[in-house]
């Protein structure tokens, strides 16, 4: 009996994962973000940059990867201004924290040095 018990011990431990993932959701910005440059810093919730996170430029429908980049150690990230384009659709995902997506214009009077938070998947 006591072989039972250990051997359905064994088995449960190498069917079931012992490390928990937190689940994710897609975190949509509704507006519109105004930046001077096709570019931005991406910070954790308490302003610390957030390194080597996955930048995806995307298709307006979410679906094609059209370019790809990483933020830097300080968090930032740039895109060379394609001629023509005026909105620019932005995924950003890091290890712990919810994807963040985004439109971004570029308007050189009106933008900002733009800087996004992302927040932590639970």
């Amino acid at each position: 009996m006591n072989l039972l018990i250990r051997l359905a011990a064994l088995v449960g431990l190498l069917c079931f994962p012992a490390v928990i993932e937190a689940q994710y959701q897609v975190i949509e910005l509704a507006d519109v973000q105004l930046a001077k440059s096709v570019g931005a810093t991406i910070q954790d919730p308490t302003g610390d940059p957030v390194p080597k996170a996955d930048v995806q430029e995307l298709s307006a429908d979410w679906k094609t990867v059209l370019r790809s980049n990483s933020t830097d150690a300080q968090g930032k990230f740039s895109f060379t201004p394609v001629r023509g384009r005026t909105i620019y659709f932005f995924q950003i995902s890091a290890r712990g924290f919810d994807p963040l997506r985004f439109r971004l214009r570029v308007d050189m009077k009106r933008g900002t040095s733009l800087k996004l938070k992302l927040t932590v998947a639970t």
